[in-house]
């Protein structure tokens, strides 16, 4: 006679054969490929799949009225355990084998558009620009604070918020169309007519 924890054991196994079986021949190519931890998703799916062909036999026995001390002896504690702790991972590591399976075989490519990384290639100034000077932002800095500190002591509120749509006009193609989005070693060029301090 087959308990209710017994009952539980075989739904998650049959769950977890019905999960990894289809993908055998992929796990087994996943161990033979280069992918370390294509490799070890692999060995995991593997013997979860172990595992749970295991529960299945033992119920099958026990449906069958094998005799009890044949069941008892290819059902110790441990590996019963084992499938609790294994099944949980094989639901967890299905989808994932899954959405590496699904995903398209190519080249590694990298798509930094848009990042914001310090190595990343700064648009040249214009040629119309009459400076070289850069003001490479600082942690913590604001167009605003850059703006402030380009001015002379004491200017006004409306002076500095000028100042900051000329800087914003003059790096658009830094800083992009959001002017409080700012990220430290930016380099920004100084409007034409402006000093950086």
């Amino acid at each position: 006679m087959v308990s209710r924890s017994g009952w539980a054991l075989t739904c998650l196994a049959a769950l977890s054969a019905g999960l990894l079986a289809p993908d055998t021949d992929a796990m087994i190519g996943d161990l033979r490929g280069q992918s370390f931890p294509a490799a070890l998703l692999a060995v995991g799916e593997l013997v979860q799949l172990t595992l749970a062909s295991w529960v299945l036999l033992a119920t099958t026995l026990s449906l069958v009225h094998a005799p009890a001390a044949l069941v008892r002896a290819i059902t110790p504690r441990l590996l019963r355990r084992a499938l609790f702790a294994g099944t949980a991972g094989a639901l967890a590591l299905a989808p994932v084998h899954a959405d590496q399976a699904a995903a398209p075989s190519r080249p590694a490519h990298h798509d930094l558009t848009g990042l914001q990384l310090p190595d990343r290639p700064v648009a040249a100034a214009p040629a119309s620009a009459a400076h070289t000077t850069t003001v490479v932002v600082r942690r913590g800095d604001t167009l605003w604070a850059i703006a402030a500190r380009s001015l002379p002591p004491g200017a006004s509120a409306a002076e500095i918020a000028r100042a900051c749509e000329q800087w914003h006009a003059a790096n658009r193609d830094v800083i992009g169309a959001d002017p409080n989005l700012i990220f430290p070693t930016q380099r920004l060029v100084p409007p034409l007519g402006k000093d950086p301090t």
